[in-house]
């Protein structure tokens, strides 16, 4: 079961971004807003994430995450979108699926601890997810499906 704090808090469903950029500055704008964080903080920790490799999991998953100076609590966001964009994912699928999780620094490891359960039940909801045509759609999915695996 996910973890009450890393449900997410935002859905997007089919999301329009035609880049990897696009999402992850599209994604960390929307997350910031939600939690009162700074927008340009968020993304640079997203971005330097990054770096460090892709956090594309393969079959079209993808879980950016990174720990937020300041922040008070976790913020997730899941999205499905539109189309696919590449993110240089291990099984060179591009991503449709994505999770990004903001840890708040005082939560210690507890986000990145969280993030091969998240993987399993992504994986395990994937068909659902896309087959969602909207927000409500993916809200049932995920509470529905997400919770319940």
């Amino acid at each position: 079961m996910i973890q009450p704090e890393l449900m997410p808090g935002i859905l997007l469903c089919r999301h329009p971004v035609t880049s990897r950029k696009q999402l992850l500055e599209s994604l960390c704008k929307r997350v910031a807003h939600h939690g009162n964080l700074c927008e340009r903080l968020v993304l640079d920790s997203v971005l330097e994430r990054e770096k460090l490799g892709s956090t594309a999991i393969g079959d079209g998953i993808a879980l950016p995450h990174a720990t937020i100076a300041g922040a008070t609590a976790n913020s997730t966001l899941l999205a499905t979108l539109e189309q696919p964009v590449n993110f240089d994912s291990p099984d060179g699928k591009p991503v449709d699926i994505i999770m990004l999780i903001l840890g708040s620094d005082h939560d210690g490891a507890g986000h990145p601890a969280a993030l091969g359960v998240v993987s399993r039940q992504l994986r395990a909801a994937c068909d659902i997810l896309r087959a969602a045509d909207s927000e409500a759609a993916l809200n049932d999915a995920v509470t529905g499906r997400l919770v319940a695996a």
